[in-house]
C-alpha cells in the first residue's frame, strides 16, 4: 500500500518538475525574443539613420554642386548677380529614393535676411546717448516702466541714436504686422537684442544688461558677444515665444561680423525694412510690389538701380547704400530625408568665396 502511494507522489513531483522547466524555458525564450526585438529594432533604426545621414551629405554635396556652376556662370557674365531666377534658388522639388523614402532639399540665400551681428558693427553717433532715469521702475520680466510724467528725454527721437543697421530691424519688425509692435516698443527691443550682444555692459536708454537678466527669477548674464544661434534671441528680455517664431524666419547670424543684405533675394519684409535713412517707418506696400516685379524682370543690375528708385528720392543720408548689395556669399541649405516613416533633417551653411565653397556649420536643430 505504502510502495503504491510513493509511486504516485514521484509521478506528481515529476509533472512539477516538469511544469517548472517548462515555464523556466518559456520565461526565457519571452526574455530572448524582446531582447532580439530590441536589438533589431535598434540595429534597424541606427541602418536607417545612417542611410539618412548619407543622402543628407548627398543632398549638401548637390548643394554646393549648384553654387559652384553658378560661380562659373557668373564669371562668363558681364552682370554679376544673384537673384531668386537663378537655378540654385528654385523652389524644392522632392526627389524619389527608389521607392525606400524621398529626399528633399533647397538653398536659401542668408544674406536675404536681416544678419543679428551687424547691429554692433558700428555703433550711431547717438548709440549710448542717454541713461534710463533713476525713476524708473523694472519688472521682473525685464520691462521698463517710465514714470507718467517724466519720460525718459530721448525716448521721443530714438532715429538719433540708432545706426543704420538698428533702424533697418525696427523697420523690420513693423514691416510684420503679426508682431503688432508699435515704433517705441520696436526700438525698445532692438536696444535689448543690441545690448544682448554687444560686448560692454553699459544700458542703452531702452535697453537691458546685466541688471535686468540677474534680478530674474532665474537669472543669468547676457552674451555680451556675437550671436552663434538665432535661437539666443528666446534669451533676450522682451522676446516672448510669439515674437519670435515671427521674427526669427527673416534673421541670420552669418556671417558674425555682420553681413550686406541681397535686395534681389530679400523677402517682401526684409525689402520694406531698407527704407529711408531720415525715417523708422518700413516702405509702403506699392514700394515692395514694385520692387518685386522690377527684380523678377531682372531689372535690378546693381545696388545704384535699387537707390535710384523714386521710393528714396527724398532720402538724406546714403548709409544704406553702404549695407545692401546684389551679390552673396553665405547660403543655407535645408535638406530633408524621409526614409521608412522616419524622418531627419539638415541644416547647413555654406561660404562661397570665389569659386571656393566651405561648409562652415551643420545642425540638425535650429540653426
Amino acid at each position: 500500500m505504502s510502495c503504491h502511494r510513493s509511486k504516485y507522489r514521484q509521478r506528481g513531483a515529476a509533472l512539477v518538475i516538469a511544469l517548472l522547466v517548462f515555464a523556466l524555458a518559456a520565461a526565457l525564450m519571452v526574455g530572448v525574443q524582446r531582447d532580439f526585438s530590441l536589438q533589431l529594432q535598434r540595429s534597424t533604426n541606427t541602418f536607417f539613420a545612417e542611410q539618412g545621414w548619407a543622402f543628407l551629405i548627398g543632398a549638401e554635396e548637390l548643394g554646393i554642386l549648384a553654387l559652384s556652376f553658378d560661380s562659373k556662370l557668373d564669371s562668363q557674365n558681364e552682370v554679376k548677380v544673384d537673384s531668386l531666377n537663378e537655378a540654385w534658388a528654385q523652389p524644392p522639388q522632392p526627389y524619389p529614393l527608389d521607392e525606400i523614402g524621398v529626399l528633399i532639399g533647397a538653398l536659401y540665400d542668408l544674406q536675404g535676411r536681416f544678419n543679428l551681428n551687424g547691429l554692433v558693427e558700428s555703433q550711431g553717433a547717438g548709440g549710448r546717448s542717454g541713461t534710463t532715469p533713476a525713476n524708473n521702475a523694472t519688472e521682473a520680466d525685464g520691462t521698463l516702466q517710465s514714470e507718467p510724467d517724466n519720460p525718459p528725454a530721448a525716448s521721443g527721437q530714438p532715429r538719433a541714436r540708432l545706426n543704420e543697421q538698428q533702424k533697418i530691424l525696427v523697420r523690420l519688425m513693423l514691416a510684420i504686422p503679426e508682431l503688432e509692435l508699435d515704433q517705441i516698443e520696436a526700438v525698445r527691443l532692438v536696444e535689448r537684442i543690441t545690448d544682448f550682444i554687444d560686448a560692454d555692459s553699459e544700458r542703452r536708454l531702452d535697453g537691458a544688461e546685466n541688471e535686468i537678466y540677474l534680478s530674474g527669477d532665474f537669472p543669468y548674464r547676457p552674451a555680451n558677444r556675437a550671436l552663434a544661434s538665432v535661437s539666443e534671441l528666446r534669451a533676450v528680455a522682451g522676446m516672448t515665444p510669439e515674437r519670435y517664431t515671427l521674427l526669427a524666419p527673416f534673421l541670420s547670424v552669418w556671417p558674425k561680423e555682420g553681413s550686406d543684405i541681397n535686395v534681389l533675394t530679400a523677402s517682401p519684409q526684409v525689402l520694406a525694412a531698407l527704407g529711408r535713412d531720415d525715417s523708422l517707418s518700413p516702405l509702403s506696400a506699392n514700394e515692395v510690389a514694385r520692387f518685386l516685379e522690377m527684380r523678377e524682370a531682372d531689372m535690378i543690375p546693381d545696388t545704384q538701380t535699387f537707390l535710384d528708385d523714386p521710393a528714396f528720392a527724398n532720402s538724406e543720408g546714403s548709409g544704406l547704400a553702404n549695407i545692401i548689395t546684389v551679390q552673396s556669399q553665405w547660403f543655407l541649405l535645408d535638406a530633408r530625408v524621409e526614409i521608412a516613416d522616419r524622418e531627419r533633417r539638415l541644416y547647413s551653411v555654406l561660404h562661397r568665396e570665389g569659386s571656393r565653397i566651405a561648409v562652415v556649420h551643420r545642425t540638425e536643430g535650429e540653426l
